[in-house]
Order: structure tokens, then C-alpha cells, then sequence
């Protein structure tokens, strides 16, 4: 697997995924370090009609956001930008230990070890995110 990090082959404009409304407002400058957990999506995501919740709890910029749901219009599914994600689980509806948490009501986000998230992915977060990369409208797809 190789390193990949924004602006090399793998961002070109068709690698890129549009960052839409609804999405999360709140500070960029709280990642300080690389987290140890991110939080991932998975298929039980139904976009929660278009307000999700989870959104809401998000305290990072342009963190978490909708992306239209191609095969089911127009519907669409919450994504989660990992090069942001300070790994907070405010979004999840399982904190750390199992605690509940007042995030997503359908169990659609998982909190993954980063290490475990980037070896799957064959990418390598940076430590703290590019000052030039925030307020961006487009996440290259590796970071979804």
C-alpha cells in the first residue's frame, strides 16, 4: 500500500468527493495532533432525511457532510472528511466504554483505530491538517 497525501495523483478532480449542505460548522483549529480513533460511516446511514443529527453534534468545520446517494435520489448519506475528524465521537451514539451518546439515532457511525483505518485505506493522515486545506468544498476520496 502506498502513502498518499493530498494534492499527489490520487486528488485529481474526478477523486473528489463535493462537500454539501447540511454540514458541520464549528472550529478549525482543533486538531492539534493526529487522533486515535476516527469516525467511519457504515451502510446503516440514511442521511436522516436530509437532517441528520449528527451533523449538528460535529464540533469541526466541514467535518461531516452530505454526499448525494446516486443509486437512490434523492436520498443521500453522511461522510465524514478523516484529514478534520479529531475523533471526539460526538457524532456516534457509542462513546468510549459503550456510553451512550446523543449522536446518530441508527448506530451508523463506528469510532476506528486511525492506524487500523489507514492501513485499510493504504493512507497516511497527516499529524496536524494543512492550514490550506480548510474551508475547502472538496475532500479527496481517500479521506472519506
Amino acid at each position: 500500500m502506498d502513502s498518499v497525501t493530498p494534492g499527489h495523483s490520487h486528488d485529481g478532480p474526478e477523486n473528489q468527493v463535493r462537500k454539501l449542505e447540511p454540514m458541520s460548522h464549528g472550529r478549525t483549529d482543533l486538531r492539534k495532533r493526529k487522533p486515535r480513533t476516527v469516525a467511519v460511516i457504515n451502510d446503516y446511514c440514511t442521511g436522516c432525511a436530509g437532517a441528520p443529527v449528527c451533523i449538528v453534534y460535529c464540533p469541526v468545520d466541514m467535518c461531516m457532510f452530505w454526499v448525494p446517494d446516486d443509486t437512490h435520489p434523492p436520498f443521500g448519506k453522511v461522510q465524514v472528511d478523516k484529514s478534520t475528524c479529531i475523533g471526539c465521537a460526538k457524532c456516534a451514539t457509542k462513546g468510549p466504554d459503550g456510553i451512550f451518546l446523543d449522536g446518530c439515532p441508527w448506530d451508523a457511525i463506528e469510532m476506528v483505530a486511525t492506524g487500523e483505518w489507514e492501513a485499510k485505506r493504504g493512507v497516511a493522515l497527516r499529524e496536524i491538517p494543512d492550514p490550506s486545506d480548510n474551508g475547502s468544498e472538496f475532500v479527496p476520496e481517500i479521506y472519506v
